[in-house]
């Protein structure tokens, strides 16, 4: 699968985007879709894998990112981080509450990946996550787990009930 659209850079309102773009690609590339597919309709533990080679990779677009799992991207700031929320996530398993990800004001960058998922989904999970290859950085504890990759986060919360949006 063809997963060169994830790394393209992020819009800037205001600006001009000048990045060449196969017309081709837009027509016969079905790759978005199926990733998409992929992503929604996955486990959650086959999510978090699909995640971790998409930030081994390179750098993916937040705006993207997010797109793929779902509708509704929110721009908040807080404590000086700038947070895009997705508020509307599209999988069918409803195992993922809410994700956030905090990006580099300046180069858009991806500094953190939020998810928040319901706590027997993360007591499956948790278990299931292996590093063979060594290539990242796992760490957690009863109610969180965090994966390092490239100096990027992935950070799962486990929480109980519905978390509402500020």
């Amino acid at each position: 699968m063809n997963r060169e659209f994830l790394y393209t850079r992020p819009y800037t309102p205001g600006k001009i985007d000048d990045t060449p773009v196969d017309l081709d690609s837009w027509f016969l590339d079905d790759s978005r879709e199926k990733l998409e597919d992929e992503l929604r309709k996955s486990s959650l533990s086959s999510l978090i894998t699909e995640l971790i080679e998409i930030f081994q990779d390179d750098e993916p677009n937040y705006q993207i990112l997010l797109g793929l799992l779902g509708d509704k991207i929110i721009k908040k700031v807080r404590e000086d981080k700038i947070l895009y929320c997705l508020e509307e996530i599209l999988r069918p398993d409803k195992d993922i509450n809410k994700i956030e990800i905090e990006v580099d004001d300046q180069t858009l960058q991806i500094k953190t990946m939020n998810i928040f998922v319901t706590e027997s989904s993360f007591l499956t999970v948790k278990n299931e996550i292996i590093n063979p290859n060594g290539k990242f950085f796992i760490e957690g504890n009863k109610n969180s787990m965090s994966i390092l990759i490239r100096n990027k986060y992935i950070i799962f919360y486990a929480v109980n009930g519905k978390i509402w949006y500020e």
